[in-house]
């Protein structure tokens, strides 16, 4: 049985969906949890005793900031998830360069951002880990969402580099890849029910996942139980993708 008695995690975007669903379950399992997250709104529905920062993770300073109140408040951090990401939908005839920068710096630079300045925290600790959040389209054309695919694929490449420059101090990084993951956001996306339901006959399993779907898998590969697993990518989508 997977437990985390003793263990620090900070999640990160889990004020909602996949990092949410993270959150509860690793403070369910016994873990010192504190998430951060860029809406001060989400806070209010965080497990009881989870610790809160709000924080945009394209900003250095604030990040370093967040991940010294999370080690002060749980007295060390070994676990970091990163969940941050959204695309945003349209031609990439219509997208300037300043939007596709925007793009780039929400999905792939939180992670390097956050994960660099992790790395001393985690160090610390005996042994750590590290998961990250790419996408399915990390490696599906998207044509609605070029730039989108461009940094979840730089999420997947960052985080097997990443996974061997932290090998020394025995932090594990590894990366969760969710396809469709029936979120409101998802669902607005798609129209509503009748879109969804056009995406769920379109899963071999016959199922969309859902945020514990994907939750559950980071926090297999954040435990102990995955202790010789690094440098891994992990999809979760029913079936749809097969990388």
């Amino acid at each position: 049985m997977i437990t985390f008695d003793g263990r620090k995690i900070v999640v990160v975007g889990g004020g909602s969906g996949i990092g949410l669903a993270g959150a509860e379950m690793l403070a369910g399992l016994g873990a010192a949890v504190f998430v951060a997250d860029k809406d001060p709104a989400s806070e209010p529905r965080l497990p009881a005793g989870t610790g809160f920062a709000a924080c945009d993770a394209t900003r250095p300073e604030e990040v370093e900031a967040m991940l010294a109140a999370a080690e002060a408040a749980m007295d060390g951090i070994d676990g970091l998830f990163i969940t941050v990401g959204g695309a945003a939908l349209g031609p990439l005839a219509e997208m300037d360069l300043p939007a596709w920068n925007r793009e780039i710096g929400f999905n792939l630079d939180s992670v390097y951002i956050t994960c660099r300045a992790a790395l001393p925290f985690l160090a610390k600790a005996p042994k750590s880990a590290i998961v990250t959040t790419s996408s399915g389209y990390a490696v599906m054309a998207g044509t609605d969402r070029a730039a989108y695919t461009a940094a979840k694929a730089g999420v997947i490449a960052f985080s097997r580099s990443l996974s061997m420059i932290a090998a020394p101090q025995r932090t594990r990084v590894n990366c969760i890849a969710p396809g469709p993951t029936d979120t409101p956001r998802f669902r607005a996306m798609n129209g509503g029910d009748e879109g969804v339901e056009k995406v769920r006959r379109s899963m071999p399993l016959g199922e969309i996942p859902t945020p514990a779907d994907c939750a559950k898998l980071a926090i297999f590969l954040l435990s102990d139980a995955a202790g010789q697993i690094t440098g891994q990518t992990v999809h979760v989508n029913g079936g749809l993708v097969l990388p």
